[in-house]
């Protein structure tokens, strides 16, 4: 296992919100209402999108908090996480400093448990990495999330269901995350796909829907 995230993925959020600033492109996004679309869909993890105590990973400058309170569902704990020190000096200039720390959870002791942890695009970019190097950066740092995880976990990569593949995006087959999520956590895991990005959603829980 990693025992630290890729340098390169910080490089590379750090030149995109350099060259954009605070907006979806600064973020890595094409467009600011696919990434509203994006944290919709990291929203329903939680029943009815209440997601009141909150781990947000690769927070970048805390977007995904301003779609809650604009949703009018701020959580009653969060704690934002990044590796950039760009991402998080911004985040803090616009809200709670003390709700976002420079962290990298796979060198860091883990800030906590929290009944919810999202990493939304975390693994959608593997830019220089090779397709290997980026899985095992998946896994490492979703076996951290779910030790820190008491009720669901959620997180995106890119869709292998494509036309064609970029190479700077991670594109994962189904299969092969379904293979890795149940091996972490059991069979308590749901694929989303049905909001018409290349992409898709897994939802991972402690619980069965039966007791949730």
């Amino acid at each position: 296992m990693m025992d630290h995230s890729p340098e390169s993925l910080q490089r590379y959020y750090d030149t995109r919100l350099a060259d954009h600033g605070d907006t979806a492109q600064g973020a890595g996004w094409p467009n600011e209402a696919d990434r509203q679309t994006r944290f919709q869909v990291m929203r329903a993890l939680a029943p009815e999108g209440g997601m009141q105590d909150l781990c947000d990973l690769a927070c970048g400058t805390g977007a995904f908090l301003d779609h809650l309170t604009a949703a009018g569902q701020p959580p009653r704990r969060y704690l934002g996480l990044d590796i950039s020190d760009s991402a998080i000096t911004a985040a803090q200039a616009k809200h709670n400093p003390a709700q976002f720390q420079r962290y990298d959870i796979l060198r860091d002791p883990a800030p906590g448990s929290f009944d919810y942890v999202v990493a939304n695009g975390l693994f959608t970019v593997k830019d220089s990495l090779s397709h290997e190097e980026m899985w095992a950066f998946l896994r490492a740092t979703t076996t951290a999330m779910w030790g820190m995880t008491r009720v669901g976990m959620a997180l995106n990569v890119m869709s292998a269901v494509v036309d064609w593949q970029r190479d700077d995006l991670f594109h994962v087959e189904s299969d092969a995350l379904l293979r890795w999520l149940y091996g972490l956590a059991g069979r308590r895991v749901i694929l989303r796909a049905d909001y018409d990005l290349y992409e898709y959603t897994a939802y991972v829980y402690r619980a069965p829907v039966s007791e949730r």
